[in-house]
């Protein structure tokens, strides 16, 4: 388990003089430790182990019925030719050669001329078990240099009839392990491409989510920017321009003001910065009131705050429905707010028209256009608003709903937006999509 920072650290005990061997030490108990954990047990090497101990107990007593050795070397040779079994599923190739060894040296010692093999039963099933290990567990190469001497070594059997048909069993014995090795191989890589494909589905669904999560915090951003900056800006143009309606303002006032539009512009670009980071993933409804409802109140609104503001609203507003109204209320305010930026004093022309006859396949619409000249000669053009992205929010959020719009400069040094909403039903009421 790991341990947190705030764990206390631990107590050094060596002696300087022991210092020098810590790196020896810790080695050494890495070692170790591998070592304790190839050799830990589970209940293939308990099987094995208990196998081996099983054959090893038949083969000593019995090894006297079909051959004949010094009694001293039966236990040796009988160990060689069964023990290897406990460790061969660690070392399978090892355990292979100790009990092929063990077949080969026994051949010359056999005694029974009735005995059809040419070493004890015993040690045909520990070989027949060290090979099905290396055939299961070795590299390919190892496999088929094990395959070919078990073959080669079945013809030491005595009698021709009695090798070849061993040789036999020995090539079918190895095919059936290997179509075992191939169909236990097939199963991990079909249970390892589940595993992916599943960790490709999460992941896949995890990046849908986060793409709708940015959607939406993309138009959350864009309505933060629609409202917060043009009432901000209302703030700039309000500040700036108070002196100049106002009479008998003095000095110290006018500082005032100054220190108010300054500290707005300032309030305006964190603004900006902070949206910037929000525009990565959402749209939230808004708290205040917007549609075709509150489009002569911003009108308004914005003439009260020092724009040189005219409009004019020809059709049935009534007709505008509410997905089209909150669309040109939101391109009337934006276009607001970049005209009191970029031309301060300068004539602003607003015409909204409902057109509400159909013309073949095109649908009934409403165009805004908002025309702003150029600013005032005396004007001050208010820092550190370039870099928004009100153009681009309007364009976004009138093609959104199937319509066109332009954002175009004027001969005169203005600037010209208009803005075409196809409207999609007769009367108010729908969705409420984009506010």
């Amino acid at each position: 388990m790991r341990s947190s920072s705030s764990d206390p650290a631990p107590v050094d005990l060596t002696s300087p003089d022991d210092a020098a061997g810590d790196g020896r030490s810790a080695t050494r108990v890495e070692r170790g430790r591998s070592f304790l954990g190839i050799l830990r047990p589970d209940w293939v090497d308990l099987a094995l182990l208990s196998l081996a101990a099983l054959f090893f107990t038949v083969a000593w007593p019995t090894f006297f019925v079909t051959h004949d050795a010094w009694p001293a070397l039966v236990p040796l040779l009988a160990a060689l030719g069964t023990l290897p079994v406990a460790v061969a599923r660690r070392w399978p190739l090892p355990a292979w050669c100790a009990v092929a060894i063990a077949c080969v040296v026994a051949v010359p010692l056999r005694t029974e001329p009735d005995f059809a093999l040419g070493w004890p039963v015993v040690f045909h099933l520990a070989l027949a078990v060290c090979l099905g290990a290396v055939i299961l567990l070795g590299p390919p190469r190892r496999i088929a240099a094990a395959v070919a001497v078990t073959v080669a070594l079945m013809a030491l059997n005595p009698g021709l009839e009695v090798s070849v048909g061993w040789m036999v069993g020995a090539a079918v014995f190895s095919t059936v392990m290997i179509l075992v090795r191939w169909l236990l191989i097939s199963r991990r890589q079909l249970e390892s491409s589940s595993q992916r494909l599943e960790r490709e589905s999460q992941r896949s669904a995890q990046q849908a989510d986060l793409r709708v999560l940015a959607e939406e915090r993309n138009r959350l951003a864009r309505d933060l920017h629609d409202v917060v900056a043009h009432q901000m800006s209302m703030i700039v143009v309000q500040s700036q321009s108070a002196p100049y309606r106002l009479q008998g303002v003095t000095p110290a006032v006018h500082a005032e003001f100054d220190s108010i539009a300054e500290t707005a512009r300032e309030a305006l670009d964190e603004v900006r910065g902070l949206l910037g980071v929000l525009r990565t993933d959402a749209e939230e409804q808004t708290t205040e009131p917007v549609g075709v409802d509150q489009i002569e109140p911003t009108l308004r609104a914005a003439r009260r705050s020092g724009i040189d503001l005219t409009w004019q609203l020809t059709g049935e507003m009534d007709r505008i429905d509410e997905t089209a109204g909150v669309v040109l209320h939101r391109v009337l305010q934006e276009s607001l707010a970049n005209a009191s930026r970029h031309a301060p004093g300068g004539v602003v022309v607003v015409t909204l028209t409902a057109d509400t006859t159909s013309d073949g396949d095109e649908p009934p619409s409403a165009t805004l256009e908002v025309d702003n000249g150029p600013a005032a000669p005396d004007a001050l053009v208010a820092p550190g608003t370039g870099g928004g992205s009100g153009i681009a929010g309007m364009s976004a959020r009138v093609r959104a709903v199937g319509g066109s719009f332009s954002a175009l400069p004027a001969s005169d040094g203005g600037f010209t937006v208009t803005a075409t909403v196809p409207l999609r039903s007769g009367r108010r009421g729908g969705s409420r999509l984009l506010e």
